[in-house]
């Protein structure tokens, strides 16, 4: 059955690359994670334990593969964000896939025998092979009957997704003016980087960790900062006013695109 032990919860926290400044204020989002078995939705104990079968590059950036789903109980998942998507509709991906937090905050267009979903990458999947997706169960039902447990896929990402909102950012906690860690929601497209400036200062790279903040380990003074952000199809836009101020969302006006 594919559920989470605790067991495999602790090691996965044992191995967290978080910063030892932030570990006291962060737990590791796979530890949230709650999967539902396939015999809970009613597949056989054979599908349930089978190895999922890689994926297979069909036309252009499509992928088949197969998919699961499962219940994300906190927060946003290995992506940090503060919740869930609006309308519960989300994706983990095998780390292939999730490539150390590149894919976080990019979208997938799944298609199955019902029809198709678009959702938002949030999560890893730490047990799933590449090919093999992880959706929420309200996603899941978009596609195929959620009795069927696992299904055959092909998904692909979603160029431009319009949002309807402007970024946001969050402060990580344990951030000062020596140590900057920023995550960046609603930006639609996966980013390629993010960068800050503080008044009278030049820009700085940040380094994103796998869990999806963008850090600088020599901080970048006591703000506020402007951020440009650049996702991975070109799209560079800068927010100013982010102020150094740890566990707010943060909203702007700024879009993307």
């Amino acid at each position: 059955m594919r559920r989470l032990t605790a067991v495999l919860a602790a090691a996965l926290a044992a191995t967290s690359l978080l910063p030892a400044s932030a570990l006291a204020g962060s737990a590791l989002a796979d530890s949230a994670r709650s999967r539902e078995s396939a015999a809970a939705t009613g597949a056989s104990a054979k599908t349930a334990g089978g190895k999922a079968a890689g994926g297979k590059a069909t036309k252009g950036k499509a992928t088949s593969g197969k998919a699961t789903f499962y219940r994300l109980r906190s927060e946003g998942g290995n992506c940090s964000y503060p919740s869930p998507p609006a309308g519960d509709l989300y994706v983990a991906l095998s780390p292939a896939e999730y490539r150390a937090a590149r894919a976080c905050g990019g979208y997938l267009t799944v298609t199955g025998p019902k029809g198709s979903v678009r959702v938002k990458v949030v999560d890893q999947c730490p047990e799933c092979p590449a090919g093999h997706i992880d959706l929420s169960r309200k996603a899941f039902a978009r596609v195929a009957d959620p009795g069927e447990g696992r299904v055959g896929v092909t998904y692909s990402p979603a160029a431009n997704p319009k949002l309807g909102r402007p970024l946001s950012f969050r402060v990580k906690e344990g951030s000062s003016q020596g140590w900057l860690a920023l995550l960046v929601i609603d930006h639609g497209n996966p980013l390629a980087s993010v960068e800050v400036k503080a008044a009278g200062r030049a820009w700085r790279k940040l380094a994103r960790a796998d869990y999806n903040y963008w850090i600088t380990e020599s901080g970048a003074g006591r703000g506020p900062f402007s951020v440009r952000v650049t996702d991975a199809r070109g799209h560079r836009v800068t927010a100013n006013g982010v102020r150094l101020a740890p566990a707010t969302v943060q909203r702007t006006t700024t879009k993307m695109y």
